[in-house]
């Protein structure tokens, strides 16, 4: 009888193991580049400048429409107005939605009154929500 060789085989078999241990981590290497490439580029896309400047002039606009930050028609149309402006521009600039909500007297303490002012902002990728509290003195 003819005595078999295992040297072949056991290198044959060696030799498949170590290319799937090389695909699998061609594979795992390309994910892992995959995951790293998405969050930077997030990062990139965030419209920070916009959202901070959004929030800036609506900021000015609400604390000039009403110095006592009492409910007035005048004040509050002054503020609509420049809503109105910035609602305009953003959608021309960025094709985004703006909202905002002015509320005066909802919180107050021993020496402060606060109004609040919501924003929300969508550019169709990024949905941001801020609440600010805009404090006078008493």
């Amino acid at each position: 009888m003819k005595k078999s060789d295992y040297n072949a085989e056991w290198i044959l078999i060696m030799g498949f193991i170590v290319s799937l241990a090389i695909i699998f981590l061609a594979i795992l290497l390309n994910l892992s580049a995959a995951a790293v490439q998405t969050p930077s580029e997030s990062v990139m896309d965030f419209p920070k400048s916009q959202i901070r400047d959004i929030q800036a002039e609506l900021t000015d606009a609400a604390v000039k429409s009403n110095l006592e930050f009492d409910s007035d028609s005048e004040s509050e149309s002054a503020f609509e107005a420049k809503l109105d402006a910035i609602r305009k521009l953003a959608m021309a600039r960025d094709g985004a939605v703006v909202e905002a909500n002015l509320t005066y007297g909802r919180y107050a303490d021993a020496e402060y009154v606060y109004a609040e002012l919501t924003v929300h902002y969508n550019n169709g990728v990024t949905e941001y929500d801020g609440t600010y509290l805009l404090p006078k003195k008493l």
